[in-house]
Protein backbone atom coordinates (compact mmCIF):
# COMPACT_ATOMS: atom_id res chain seq x y z
CA UNK A 1 0.00 0.00 0.00
CA UNK A 2 1.20 3.15 -0.87
CA UNK A 3 2.03 5.95 1.63
CA UNK A 4 -0.18 8.64 2.60
CA UNK A 5 -0.52 12.07 3.74
CA UNK A 6 -3.40 13.08 6.44
CA UNK A 7 -5.07 16.70 6.43
CA UNK A 8 -7.33 16.85 9.28
CA UNK A 9 -8.99 19.81 11.58
CA UNK A 10 -9.83 19.36 15.35
CA UNK A 11 -11.91 21.82 16.82
CA UNK A 12 -13.35 21.60 20.51
CA UNK A 13 -16.59 24.27 21.17
CA UNK A 14 -19.96 25.76 21.15
CA UNK A 15 -21.62 25.07 17.54
CA UNK A 16 -23.58 27.87 16.21
CA UNK A 17 -25.21 26.19 12.97
CA UNK A 18 -27.14 30.25 12.13
CA UNK A 19 -23.63 31.52 12.08
CA UNK A 20 -21.80 28.45 10.98
CA UNK A 21 -18.99 29.11 13.80
CA UNK A 22 -17.94 26.98 16.46
CA UNK A 23 -16.22 29.15 19.58
CA UNK A 24 -14.06 27.73 21.82
CA UNK A 25 -13.59 29.00 25.61
CA UNK A 26 -10.31 28.22 27.59
CA UNK A 27 -8.97 29.30 30.78
CA UNK A 28 -7.00 32.40 28.53
CA UNK A 29 -9.50 33.45 26.15
CA UNK A 30 -12.08 32.65 23.36
CA UNK A 31 -11.59 31.55 20.43
CA UNK A 32 -14.28 32.21 17.27
CA UNK A 33 -13.67 29.78 14.38
CA UNK A 34 -15.30 29.81 10.82
CA UNK A 35 -16.94 25.99 10.09
CA UNK A 36 -18.17 26.87 6.70
CA UNK A 37 -13.93 28.25 5.99
CA UNK A 38 -13.01 24.82 7.14
CA UNK A 39 -15.15 22.90 5.40
CA UNK A 40 -14.39 24.81 1.99
CA UNK A 41 -10.49 23.01 2.26
CA UNK A 42 -12.03 19.63 1.60
CA UNK A 43 -14.60 20.48 -1.03
CA UNK A 44 -14.98 17.98 -3.95
CA UNK A 45 -12.62 15.27 -1.50
CA UNK A 46 -13.36 12.49 -0.28
CA UNK A 47 -13.71 13.16 3.21
CA UNK A 48 -14.73 11.23 6.34
CA UNK A 49 -16.91 13.29 9.45
CA UNK A 50 -16.95 12.31 12.90
CA UNK A 51 -19.16 14.69 15.28
CA UNK A 52 -19.00 14.04 19.06
CA UNK A 53 -20.60 15.45 22.01
CA UNK A 54 -19.83 15.23 25.61
CA UNK A 55 -22.38 15.17 28.25
CA UNK A 56 -22.07 14.56 31.97
CA UNK A 57 -23.65 11.52 33.35
CA UNK A 58 -25.92 12.15 35.86
CA UNK A 59 -25.03 11.45 39.65
CA UNK A 60 -26.51 8.74 41.77
CA UNK A 61 -28.83 10.35 44.93
CA UNK A 62 -26.75 9.16 48.06
CA UNK A 63 -30.24 9.98 49.67
CA UNK A 64 -33.01 8.41 48.09
CA UNK A 65 -32.81 7.11 44.75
Amino acid sequence: MPSKKTHSVSVKGQFDQDKMEITEITKEDEFTYDFDKILQEFDGKNIMISIKEDVELPVKDEEGE
